[in-house]
């Protein structure tokens, strides 16, 4: 017997990055060829350089620790004729080396060679090898396939140019073949082209194949021709937001991967794929991560180093060793998929992490990763029209030729056909082929790119690739119509399309002519199933709940059952906070009563599209709305209905917003709401910071809350509070308003302006905000728990120019119904009817109580930039 063949595992690349490979054969760069685009003389091995030459057979571990046997008679010739760059030196003679032989991936059966055999002048002569690798030749006794007569084995490797969906399955073929005689070089004399490094817009010379046609495409969209695609997405959207609501397994509406739990989910594959990107049928290549910014041309380009420590490569190494596979999505302004995808957003499929690596793009450390499709029987949608169907019975010997590197003993894939690197972000051999950095035109290398894994069959997707449709009824689960999960999206049994709940009461396909809709079985909710599980109402007055800072100060009103707080913000700027209890929300008409019937009549409620958004397709609010009375536009148009149609419920809220208006604006100047705005908040939907500030309201905004608890925010401005402008601009003529960054430093600095040069003011700017320090967020200056039945009113004409609000529901449902007075001479003529209403009399609501009681304005103490407030009766500070 000779010596045994040693079967290498595939190790993680955590393993890769970290563990010494003792039993893999090495490079050494102090002894590499310096072969770049130069002609190298190929040397022979003699006799004592390679395996024994055994008649018999060798003996193999194969996966499950068996001995599987091997014929062989010869070496063959790439034995015996091998570049010098590939492996470790032998004891025998430094200066000499055996290439490492590609792995078989489990049993290997029977190996006997196709290639051509040739005898050596020694065949008999014993041979001692310190690392030996598996020669992964030969056809699997099994499986009798023939050669892809379109597979050339040394061509270079570029979107358009593989045919994977027919591999060899026979002999694997060498990423860098010997050269015959001294005249060739070890490349491949066909132009070499890098895997996306073609410029943009620029379609290649010629196509050889349907798939190629494919992908002699621009990658800007606009000038983008490629054939159709072979099929249709199970899956898909025209919207970013549709898209994220709808799939479990993609929530990311900004970044490519969508990532919880350290694990990766779903990955989105569209403009900006990177440096060197590749897709084809089965296989995706793609950066993921930060430090990309977009350069003078408008794409995306590496701006800093990427660490292998970052959350991104940690996640989906943990997807490849724990064996998760990742939904790819691929998006219509992906310029390397090798078909024209018929929608914004196609989910592709399953996918798996075989291989994580960094490298060098625009100077600068980042990380790729190969995807591999988990379902390889059947033929990719996204295939390109004509294209062949993937082969019957696969040939899984294909595998990557794997070296170790003798500078940092750790083992990297031959990735690129150029040349092998080390992928060792640490060692300084990193991104060198012969002693020199790798150039920018990398090509993939065949073994990289046609190897496949034969994936265990027991591994199922954690979800469905398209989601089922949600339950239409859960018994006694009342609040299950308005939870989480019910204003999520749907995807249309019909046409897959992913649609965003637009409606209240319904989905709605989008799709023009499916005509698809999907409504859910809507319970009436009782106050009590929406408050908190331990929160009971007042029957007394209410607990004081705000809690406000400097410089806001807040003084105390008492009726019968109303508790008042109104908070100074601004001198004739205020904001009074109605506390109600529980006699006051259960009197007939009142708060019990309106939030009931909101839920029982379908008053219009809908989710409108926003004017301005950084997202593809439609993006909605994150709540539900229906305008009354005069047309108001805010950060949405949306479609105003007469007072006339009204329910009881919005009217009897005008009566009472009315009411706590002209508690709070008492001097006269009170204007009569002309408009409601009715919001509705599911479980977790909410309203981010904004302001009312509108040219075409009054200086008075009154809201009613019904249903669960809300917290109100008021916060300074970010231009105010730092003194700012987003594009970093000062004004020293802007006003300094209490409690904003550096309040004392900012006024010394506004009084030098135009009593100095321009030139000194600008000197003193800077050292002011030096002194000053980091600026962060503004602060909450007052926040406000909002109960069922309790009203705010926000009176001031700088209100909504210095302050903005947010309100964030914690409950499963929530109505809010805020009035206005919008100026009639600002709106169209014709819309003025809509906002016309009289009340009847003794429909007005008086507010049920006769008597108040003020309490005195509470003493406040400076004490630099805050304010100790002392409170005897309400609130925190």
């Amino acid at each position: 017997m000779g010596s045994p063949i040693v079967a290498m595992y595939e190790p993680t690349i955590a393993e890769l990055l970290s563990i010494p490979d003792t039993n893999a054969v090495a490079f050494n760069p102090a002894n590499a060829v310096r072969r770049s685009m130069r002609t190298v003389k190929p040397r022979v091995l003699q006799s004592d350089m390679v395996p024994d030459i055994v008649p018999e057979e060798h003996s193999i571990a194969n996966s499950e620790g068996a001995v599987a046997t091997e014929a062989r008679t010869t070496p063959t010739k790439r034995q015996r004729s091998l570049p010098s760059h590939h492996a470790k030196p032998t004891a025998a003679d430094n200066n000499e080396v055996i290439e490492p032989l590609t792995p078989a991936d489990s049993e290997i059966g029977s190996l006997e060679s196709p290639l051509k055999k040739a005898k050596l002048a020694d065949s008999s002569s014993p041979a001692t090898v310190q690392a030996v690798a598996v020669l992964g030749v030969g056809e699997d006794a099994g499986n009798k396939g023939e050669r892809d007569d379109d597979f050339i084995p040394n061509e270079p490797v570029t979107p358009g140019s593989l045919k994977t969906s027919q591999p060899p399955t026979g002999i694997i073929f060498p990423a860098t073949p010997p050269p015959s005689d001294e005249s060739q070089t070890p490349f491949p004399k066909k132009r070499i082209l890098p895997a996306t490094n073609r410029p943009k817009g620029a379609p290649r010379k010629s196509a050889k194949s349907p798939k190629a046609a494919a992908h002699d495409a621009a990658s800007s969209v606009g000038t983008i021709s490629r054939l159709p695609s072979h099929g249709k997405p199970l899956v898909w959207a025209e919207g970013r937001q549709a898209l994220c609501e709808t799939l479990s397994y993609y929530r990311a509406y900004q970044s490519g991967a969508y990532t919880h739990n350290n694990l990766s989910y779903g990955f989105l594959l569209d403009k900006d794929c990177g440096e060197r990107a590749f897709m084809d049928e089965e296989i995706v290549i793609t950066r993921a991560g930060g430090g990309c910014k977009r350069n003078e041309g408008g794409d995306m380009e590496q701006a800093e180093d990427q660490s292998s420590s970052s959350t991104t490569v940690k996640n989906f190494l943990n997807n490849k060793n724990y064996g998760v596979p990742v939904a790819l999505i691929v998006g219509k302004q992906n310029a390397h998929c090798p078909s024209d995808i018929p929608h914004a957003y196609c989910v592709m499929d399953w996918f798996q992490v075989t291989d994580v690596w960094p490298e060098k793009s625009n100077g600068k450390k980042c990380f790729k990763f190969r995807f591999e499709k988990l379902d390889l029987a059947n033929k990719s949608w996204w295939a390109a029209e004509g294209t062949p169907d993937p082969p019957a019975v696969r040939d899984y010997s294909i595998k990557t030729v794997r070296k170790t590197c003798i500078a940092c003993e750790k083992q990297s894939p031959q990735i690129f056909q150029q040349g092998w690197l080390c992928l060792n972000e640490d060692c300084s051999e990193f991104w060198m082929i012969d002693g020199l950095e790798a150039p920018a035109n990398l090509t993939y290398d065949n073994y990289f790119l046609r190897e496949r894994t034969e994936w265990p069959k027991q591994i199922k997707p954690p979800y469905d690739l398209k989601p089922a449709l949600l339950e239409t009824d859960m018994g006694n689960d009342a609040g299950y119509a308005v939870s989480r999960v019910c204003w999520k999206g749907i995807a249309c049994p019909n046409c897959g399309r992913c649609n965003s709940r637009e409606y209240w009461n319904e989905w709605k396909c989008q799709t023009e002519n499916c005509g698809f809709t999907y409504k859910v079985k809507q319970s009436v909710l009782s106050p009590r199933a929406v408050l908190g599980a331990h929160d009971v109402e007042f029957n007394g007055h209410a607990l004081p709940q705000d809690t406000f800072t400097w410089p806001v100060t807040e003084k105390t009103a008492f009726m019968d059952n109303w508790r008042l707080h109104t908070f100074d913000i601004l001198p004739g700027n205020v904001i009074t906070h109605f506390l109600a209890n529980s006699t006051i929300n259960k009197r007939a008409g009142g708060p019990h009563d309106m939030f009931l019937a909101l839920q029982d009549v379908d008053i219009g409620l809908q989710r409108f599209a926003l004017k301005i958004s950084g997202l593809k397709g439609p993006t909605l609010t994150n709540h539900f709305a229906v305008n009354f009375g005069m047309p108001y536009k805010y950060v949405v148009d949306v479609d105003s209905k007469p007072f006339a149609e009204a329910p009881k419920p919005i009217i009897g809220a005008l009566h009472r917003l009315t009411w706590a208006g002209q508690k709070t604006v008492s001097d006269g100047t009170f204007q009569p709401f002309n408009e409601l705005l009715t919001l509705g908040y599911f479980e977790q939907q909410k309203i981010g910071f904004h302001d009312d500030g509108e040219s075409t309201l009054g200086p008075t905004i009154a809201t009613l809350s019904l249903g669960g608890q809300a917290k109100m925010m008021i916060r300074m401005k970010a231009s105010y509070y730092s003194g700012k402008t987003k594009a970093g601009r000062y004004d020293p003529t802007a006003p300094v308003l209490p409690g904003c960054k550096g309040y004392k430093e900012r006024i010394k600095l506004n009084s030098l302006y135009g009593k100095i040069s321009n030139q000194a003011f600008e000197k003193e700017k800077i050292a002011t905000y030096k002194k000053i320090g980091r600026i962060g967020n503004p602060p909450i200056l007052l926040t406000m728990q909002l109960n069922h039945g309790d009203m705010v009113v926000m009176h001031g004409a700088d209100m909504q120019k210095y302050y903005e609000h947010s309100v964030i529901p914690s409950d499963k449902l929530r109505f809010a119904l805020t009035c206005r007075y919008v100026r009639p001479e600002l709106v169209d003529a014709s819309q003025h009817w809509k906002g016309d209403h009289v009340t009847e009399p003794g429909n007005a609501y008086d507010g049920d109580e006769a008597s108040a009681h003020v309490t005195t304005t509470p003493a406040v103490e400076a004490v630099d930039d805050y304010v100790m407030v002392d409170m005897p009766v309400s609130g925190a500070s």
